[in-house]
């Protein structure tokens, strides 16, 4: 017998958001850096699309360029799609949610 997949339900809206974004990667003893080309944006993460490799769970450092100004985040990889991989912020204090919830007002919301 077979059950149907549940959709995913995700925990926070996606916004549309296309930027440029530098992805740090803490591998080794030296930091080292990707480009990659955020897709989404979300309170709780991002949809980014690169030709770097990443690992699922490897934490990574996002460089994420706001509307209302640029911030550096610590993320997790969740999924990866191809060259897509989608992150999850992780902790994250108040001032860091606001700021992202903010930013994401302005933009049009896809999902």
């Amino acid at each position: 017998m077979t059950y149907p997949i549940a959709p995913h339900k995700r925990r926070f809206p996606r916004y549309q958001f296309e930027a440029e974004i530098i992805i740090g990667l803490l591998r080794g003893a030296a930091p080292s850096y990707a480009g990659g080309r955020a897709i989404d944006l979300a309170e709780g993460g991002a949809g980014v699309r690169t030709s770097g490799l990443l690992d699922l769970g490897e934490i990574v450092d996002l460089q994420i360029p706001l509307p209302l100004g640029p911030l550096r985040l610590p993320a997790c990889v969740r999924y990866q799609r191809g060259s897509e991989y989608g992150f999850e912020f992780v902790a994250l204090g108040i001032p860091e949610r606001e700021y992202i919830r903010n930013a994401c007002s302005s933009l049009l919301r896809i999902g």
